[in-house]
């Protein structure tokens, strides 16, 4: 089983070493690290080089900016590994990363979509530890469609299969590099067409600082309480709303491919609350869905409702 690490690079040099020696440092070394780079102006391209003379590490730096997605999506296209391993740049990886998910990945069908992911602690600009995520080996639809927290690209390895199917369609559909993120792109399209598993091994470093593409303005943005209460999750321990369309958009996308009618009753109701604009309606919907146990229901019910009502309060 060759393994391929991608990385997409832009003005990363700040953190960029140290996660580079994390992934060479690694008791499971990539069989290549490819690494596409959005036209940085630091130092980025220099560190590049420097791996590349040390490592043989193979990097590309595009001619015209393609963003976050396309600059992934175009690093795994270049890779030839029959798993890849997603990196970030900017955090610190614990030396069996690559070892523990490969060795999951090996006990999985790797003849349909596979998708493995772990955990993380998170670390500010400086390196300490100021939080850890802790969570249950899961697997199946409901553990990836109900939650998202495990879905996040840097923990993730997925097989060749799924790349296969990815490359071809993502750029058949509209917005598809702007609506959602291309992690979502991998787990949600990895668990409806085969099957992701959520190790509860902690095994990185998550740096947040402030240039951090997802979190860095609102973590670091100073916001006013009025403002913390709109990026509340609307739903606790459900999709907030802001994921109901990025998952649409992947059903849509593979629809005629998924024959559990659980999965395609939970997703035509998520599909349904996107079209309602009452929160409480959303979740009247949200609480039919079959698959939910009650004292989840119960829990969602209660949470959401003073999320909502918050939010009217204050907007």
């Amino acid at each position: 089983m060759t393994l391929s690490l991608v990385i997409a690079t832009y003005n990363g040099a700040r953190f960029l070493r140290e996660q580079l020696d994390s992934i060479y440092q690694q008791t499971r070394l990539p069989d290549e690290v490819v690494v596409c780079d959005d036209g940085s102006t630091d130092g980025t391209v220099a560190i590049l080089e420097e791996y590349k003379q040390r490592y043989g590490l193979i990097y590309a730096v595009n001619k015209q900016s393609l963003g976050v997605n396309g600059n992934f999506f175009k690093a795994m296209a270049l890779c030839t590994g029959d798993v890849i391993s997603i990196c970030d740049q900017d955090d610190i990886w614990f030396p069996n990363k690559l070892e523990v998910l490969c060795a999951h990945m090996a006990t999985m069908d790797m003849r349909k979509p596979c998708v493995v992911s772990s955990l993380r602690q998170d670390i500010n600009a400086g390196g300490e530890v100021f939080s850890v995520v802790h969570a249950p080996y899961t697997e199946g639809w409901a553990a990836t469609l109900l939650t998202y927290s495990r879905n996040q690209g840097c923990t993730m390895l997925f097989n060749r299969a799924l790349l296969d199917i990815l490359l071809p369609t993502i750029y058949q559909v509209e917005n598809s590099l702007t609506a959602l993120y291309y992690d979502e792109w991998i787990a949600y399209a990895g668990v409806l067409l085969g099957e992701k598993h959520n190790l509860p091994d902690v095994l990185m470093n998550y740096r947040h600082h402030d240039k951090n593409t997802v979190d860095g303005a609102i973590r670091y943005g100073h916001l006013t309480f009025r403002q913390k209460v709109h990026y509340l999750p609307t739903f606790y321990g459900f999709i907030p709303d802001e994921r109901f369309v990025p998952l649409e958009i992947v059903y849509r996308t593979y629809q005629s491919s998924i024959t559990d009618l659980e999965v395609l009753d939970c997703l035509d109701k998520i599909c349904r609350c996107n079209t309602m604009v009452n929160p409480f309606r959303k979740l009247g919907v949200i609480l039919t869905i079959r698959c939910l146990p009650w004292h989840k229901k119960i829990i969602i019910a209660v949470k959401s409702t003073l999320s909502i009502t918050l939010k009217a309060i204050f907007e």
